[in-house]
């Protein structure tokens, strides 16, 4: 693929960064109006436990850590840029409305249901359940994935 601004590609284009191939899903303008792109890897970069404790809040998630930690180290190993990474808010809201688990932030996180459910056009079909940082509830020992097949 050729080098390219993200600012010019179109929603659903895809783009190789850090030697990963991602879709661009939305541009967005943070709160010091630079500008900012919501993108999600193309393919699986790996298969791993939510949480390798079984907890469903993903501020406590192992996931979450090896996302931010290990795996954006090899990110930047491969040729990203650091300073490109945007710290994010994602609403950790329950499917079923509670809201103990607040907010996280992030450089890099799973998607949630509702970009999900925004997005579902532009997601790639991969044919293999994943997760989201969704829970159903905050009760239980469960997060919410979605059956890509099903795309």
């Amino acid at each position: 693929m050729k080098r390219q601004q993200l600012s010019t590609l179109k929603d659903g284009a895809r783009f190789v960064y850090g030697g990963v191939e991602w879709v661009k899903l939305e541009h967005f303008f943070t709160e010091t109006n630079d500008l900012g792109t919501v993108a999600i890897a193309a393919e699986p970069v790996f298969e791993r436990a939510f949480d390798e404790e079984n907890c469903n809040d993903w501020r406590k998630s192992s996931l979450r850590r090896e996302l931010n930690g290990p795996f954006l180290d090899a990110l930047i190993a491969e040729g990203a840029d650091p300073a490109a990474f945007m710290e994010f808010e994602s609403d950790l809201t329950a499917d079923d409305g509670m809201t103990d688990y607040g907010t996280a932030r992030d450089k890099i996180a799973l998607i949630t249901c509702d970009l999900y459910r925004e997005h579902r056009a532009l997601l790639p079909k991969i044919g293999c359940w994943w997760w989201t940082l969704t829970p159903w509830t905050c009760v239980h020992e469960y997060s919410c994935y979605q059956p890509m097949d099903k795309v």
